[in-house]
């Protein structure tokens, strides 16, 4: 066969016009009659065919790539070091965002091509230096006043400063955000800002993560910060204990005044 399209519409013949019309031995029909027989008791398809696609997640690189056999594929630059889910369809990749909503679409590029990079200008940082110090003041603020304040005087010391940010956004994508943190203070504390200095302090404090930890604290990171008050414990079993217990008994139950006071019977109960 020459393509997977040829295999596909050879099969289509041979169905048709060998398999569905031989008869079979033991049911001295044909599939297609046996079919029609059973078409009345048969459910309808579901309303959309159950997806298959394979999903694989990938940590955004300081160029912006998610990288996939050999290849890169771009996402909105404002990811870097974010660890994101890819979903690979027969001729597409597709990028979703950390609420799962779709930032990136790429032609799948064939499996014998590799060290290619597949790159949509949009995703690429705006060339407005404004709207992209404004960007990058976004993704630092989410690591807090260390953040805000570590960029800040990257800006000022550092001539290349907003290049240099990106580059420590991506280390996210290797180090804990509490290790980035913590980094950023320590390089605050002296002054030192620049990538190079970020990248030694967590070298000889920090320990890099693991795929499994990265999806642990991306989805942690994600949950509504007033999720994070104290824990509800659950009862203990004995606050439970009451309904296991029986049914008092008859002569146990209080009797309602009979009417006669002489009376042994029992008043009926009221409404």
């Amino acid at each position: 066969f020459s393509s997977l399209d040829h295999l596909n519409e050879t099969t289509a013949w041979w169905l048709a016009q060998v398999a569905d019309i031989r008869e079979l031995r033991e049911a001295k029909k044909t599939p297609w009659q046996l079919h029609a027989e059973e078409q009345p008791h048969l459910i309808p398809l579901p309303a959309q065919p159950y997806d298959v696609s394979p999903v694989v997640y990938r940590t955004v690189n300081v160029e912006g790539l998610v990288a996939y056999c050999q290849n890169g594929y771009s996402v909105p630059w404002r990811y870097i070091g974010s660890m994101l889910p890819v979903r690979i369809t027969e001729q597409e990749l597709i990028v979703y965002g950390l609420q799962l909503e779709e930032i990136a679409r790429h032609a799948l590029l064939p499996a014998t091509v590799t060290g290619q990079r597949v790159v949509h200008k949009e995703h690429r940082p705006v060339e407005d230096a404004r709207r992209r110090q404004a960007q990058l003041e976004e993704r630092f603020a989410e690591l807090g006043e260390p953040g805000r304040r570590f960029l800040e005087g990257l800006l000022q010391v550092q001539r290349y400063g907003k290049d240099q940010a990106q580059r420590v956004l991506a280390l996210l994508g290797t180090y804990a955000r509490a290790d980035l943190i913590a980094a950023l203070e320590r390089a605050i504390r002296y002054g030192a800002y620049s990538h190079a200095a970020v990248e030694r302090i967590l070298s000889a404090q920090a320990r890099p993560r693991t795929i499994l930890e990265a999806l642990v604290e991306e989805e942690r990171w994600q949950i509504p910060p007033w999720l994070g008050g104290d824990m509800v414990s659950p009862r203990p079993a004995s606050g439970y204990q009451y309904l296991c217990e029986s049914e008092p008994h008859d002569e146990e139950k209080p009797h309602a005044a009979s009417g006669d006071a002489g009376s042994d019977r029992v008043a009926p109960a009221g409404p």
